[in-house]
């Protein structure tokens, strides 16, 4: 089925629809970060240059949708053509090694102040997991502080189409779907063998809640004190910053969470489908016998443009739990 494609790129002051020859956008949960390539004739018209405004929008049929928005990063000139390079705050994020301790705020606070430090708006936050202090040190970037306290969290972390960082709880009902036979182009999943042990978060006090004041006093006795010992059957990952009970109890369950998912994968390539947003939950309608129509956590976004040719979106997923599973069979993922 063809319809009609459409990028609208907008840079500094100006806008070029018809202009742009390819287009690659790809996006991607923190640490990561989302970035664009547009490529034009080296005849347009082009003052625009790198740290003014962008904004990405991308058309098929009657859907219209902003994809990124952000900042021009590089531009490269050729005898031929124009290459245009656009990123948003996950870049941002990426470049910054704050040093910072914060003190009675859960993670979700934490979150927002990580974000102000590189001016980032923030969305949909619901990460809250009880800290009595927490130390940003310049070992790990922004967004990889962003990353890791939104997985202990039980959320996603990413930039959102708005340039917003948003941390989501993760949700195991489908906001979307797309049909095989209509929409899907290739479609591949993975189930993988379960060969780790368990995970258990170990914090280090304990504390009844993060502004107790006894929070922040060392003790020998690991925390849970309910743990189960390290093992062959349980591994344990050390995280000093948890101080509460409740909070290593979290923390454990939502990395053994992710681990679980991360056994179920999906790959597919469909029609162009702007759309399609990171931290949605997708299910495949009428998918063949054998292969599990999920429903998948979207982690990972490309959208490849070409007005005059193919264009097409990549998605890759983790599953969002639910049911289906036992029937996954299929294709490795390429990495």
């Amino acid at each position: 089925m063809a319809f009609p494609v459409g990028i609208s790129l907008v840079l500094g002051n100006s806008r070029y629809d018809s202009h742009v020859r390819r287009l690659r956008v790809s996006l991607s949960l923190l640490p990561g970060v989302n970035s664009a390539v547009a490529v034009m004739p080296s005849t347009v018209p082009f003052s625009a240059s790198p740290g003014e405004s962008a904004q990405i929008g991308l058309t098929a049929g009657d859907s219209t949708e902003t994809v990124l928005t952000g900042t021009i990063k590089a531009v490269e000139r050729t005898l031929t053509a124009i290459a245009v390079t656009v990123s948003d705050g996950s870049a941002d994020l990426h470049a910054c090694r704050p040093a910072a301790t914060y003190e009675g705020q859960n993670s979700g606070q934490i979150l927002q102040a990580l974000a102000g430090d590189t001016g980032l708006p923030t969305g949909r936050i619901d990460a809250n997991l009880d800290l009595a202090a927490y130390v940003v040190e310049q070992n790990r970037t922004a967004g990889e502080h962003a990353a890791l306290l939104a997985r202990l969290s039980g959320c996603l972390a990413f930039v959102s189409s708005g340039n917003e960082l948003s941390a989501p709880k993760i949700s195991d009902s489908a906001d979307c779907a797309l049909r095989y036979g209509r929409d899907i182009l290739v479609y591949q999943v993975q189930e993988r063998k379960k060969d780790r042990p368990d995970l258990a978060a170990i914090g280090n006090g304990p504390a009844g809640s993060g502004s107790a004041p006894d929070a922040l006093r060392q003790t020998v006795a690991s925390l849970p004190s309910n743990a189960q010992p390290p093992g062959a059957k349980i591994r344990w990952l050390p995280y000093a910053f948890l101080r509460t009970p409740s909070a290593a109890s979290d923390a454990g369950d939502a990395l053994n969470g992710e681990a679980g998912r991360g056994l179920f994968r999906a790959e597919g390539h469909c029609l162009l489908n702007p759309e399609l947003r990171l931290g949605s939950v997708l299910e495949i309608s009428d998918a063949p016998d054998g292969l599990s129509p999920g429903p998948w956590i979207v982690t990972g976004i490309v959208h490849e443009v070409r007005p005059s040719g193919r264009s097409r979106t990549i998605f890759r997923g983790q599953s969002a739990g639910g049911g289906g599973l036992a029937g996954l069979a299929g294709g490795l993922l390429s990495s």
